[in-house]
């Protein structure tokens, strides 16, 4: 039995890795570019403070646009990006095989959960590079009075990758800075490097600040509607209705945290988890609602806590089932991934829609115009056009690419849109587009009315023909031809 076990353990040793890159490789093949994938790497095109007034908007840090940044410039698009972010996510896993404290198959059940393997690997975001930091901080940990300046920039460039793995690295800083400053009254640890460590630290808070000074407000500023905001539905294979931030909540964080209350035999590991926790809960509930991606960030310091601090707490059986029965858990894609019917243009069609437009002879030679916010008309498909010298155009007359209608995305939404204003500065040999929403828009004293596929736009001054000479079924592209009557 043991000589069985032994096999096991070495072949998933050798192996498991290369299975998992040739799986998540198989899944890039098959998927295109969601929409935050796509807004990143329109971002990444921007100037430097562009993308630094950019990050106050949108919540993220720079450091992922920057690493971008040189193949956004040849616009190699996605695969840069997609390799890019995959290596870093090969990169987490090798660490989590080489130096973490776990067996065989509990690596492989953390290999093969549904973060890594349904997102963190095939989705170039800014968290598999955060995860690698995070993993490193784990295999250093030990290390870390050794190394104190390389510890530290784990630990800052953790924090610069995304708010997510931000709250960690944070928590984690203050336990180091504590048994610094407890090795600093023995006089165990130089000084100089003690203070070498916190300016380090407070670099890299001065330039998360100056990322997120003056950011815009939290979306959930009305705490009455939190609970429909987290109420997102997600149905079990069985066709039970749960709600994925309770799910998170509930694997994550009661079953083993009640673990703790009566188990807990290291405070510094006490710490991290309530404090990690609290924190993200904190944020979901009161700041942002986040998605399935975020709640992962619960199963990463999950594995982080087990990895620094397990030797102390995986002492008694129940523990232990508690531990393997949540890495199994993670498995089940159908109880964590799904967040209900993903929006259309998020799951991005957008490849499709480029080629729409493109192959639709009638709109060549002719500008392309949109009045709908930007996500209605998919940013992957302004990528791909650009390709081919197309581009689409805003209410300002701006390209939809351009900083402007970066920088305006979130207040896009509530622009009031005054219909004669832009029909006097549009080309009136040109088209306008729509992905459905068009008529959700508010416009300034505009009369709305149907006619069969077409419609009628009425103004105080002048009535507008909307006829429409394009639609799809498949991607919800409508494209209208406007007159003056």
């Amino acid at each position: 039995m043991n000589t069985f076990k032994a096999k096991i353990n070495s072949y998933l040793s050798k192996n498991c890795i290369f299975i998992f890159a040739i799986v998540t490789f198989l899944i890039i093949l098959h998927r295109v570019p969601f929409w935050d994938e796509t807004h990143a790497f329109s971002i990444a095109r921007l100037k430097f403070d562009e993308i630094l007034y950019i990050t106050r908007i949108e919540g993220h840090t720079a450091l992922w646009y920057l690493i971008i940044k040189p193949f956004s410039f040849l616009n190699l698009y996605p695969w840069s990006m997609w390799i890019l972010n995959w290596i870093f996510c090969l990169g987490a896993i090798w660490v989590l095989w080489k130096k973490a404290p776990f067996s065989p198959v509990i690596k492989t059940f953390i290999t093969f959960s549904t973060p890594f393997l349904y997102y963190f690997a095939p989705v170039a975001r800014c968290y598999s590079v955060g995860i690698l930091f995070l993993f490193l901080i784990c295999a250093y940990y030990k290390k870390r009075f050794q190394k104190p300046y390389l510890f530290s920039f784990f630990i800052v460039a953790a924090a610069h990758t995304s708010v997510m793995a931000a709250v960690g690295a944070f928590y984690i800083g203050l336990i180091y800075l504590f048994d610094l400053f407890l090795k600093l009254k023995k006089k165990t640890f130089a000084i100089k490097k003690y203070y070498g460590v916190i300016v380090i630290f407070l670099t890299s808070a001065l330039l998360l600040i100056l990322q997120f000074a003056g950011m815009r407000k939290p979306e959930m500023e009305n705490k009455t509607d939190v609970w429909s905001n987290l109420s997102r539905v997600v149905l079990l294979p069985q066709g039970v209705t749960i709600f994925p931030f309770i799910f998170h909540l509930v694997c994550s964080i009661a079953f083993y945290y009640y673990a703790f209350v009566f188990y807990r035999k290291n405070k510094r590991g006490f710490f991290f988890v309530s404090a990690t926790y609290l924190t993200l809960t904190f944020i979901f509930l009161m700041v942002y609602q986040g998605s399935h991606w975020n709640y992962y960030f619960y199963f990463i310091y999950f594995v982080m806590l087990f990895w620094i601090f397990g030797k102390k707490i995986l002492k008694n059986n129940f523990s232990k089932i508690l531990f393997v029965g949540i890495l199994f858990l993670s498995l089940f894609p159908k109880a964590i991934l799904e967040t209900g019917k993903m929006d259309l243009i998020y799951a991005s069609r957008s490849d499709k829609i480029s080629k729409q437009i493109l192959e639709n002879k009638q709109f060549k030679n002719s500008k392309l115009y949109t009045l709908e916010w930007w996500s209605d008309l998919a940013p992957g498909a302004l990528i791909y056009l650009e390709r081919r010298g197309v581009f689409i155009y805003d209410l300002h007359n701006r390209k939809r690419t351009s900083f402007e209608s970066i920088k305006n995305i979130f207040y896009m939404k509530n622009e009031l849109i005054d219909f004669d204003e832009f029909y006097l500065n549009m080309d009136k040999n040109s088209y306008l587009l729509s992905m459905g929403s068009l008529f959700k828009q508010k416009f300034i004293n505009l009369g709305v009315y149907k006619k069969d596929k077409d419609y009628i736009f009425k103004t105080q001054n002048k009535t507008y023909y909307l006829k429409m000479v394009y639609e799809s079924n498949d991607t919800n592209l409508t494209v209208y031809k406007i007159y003056e009557k």
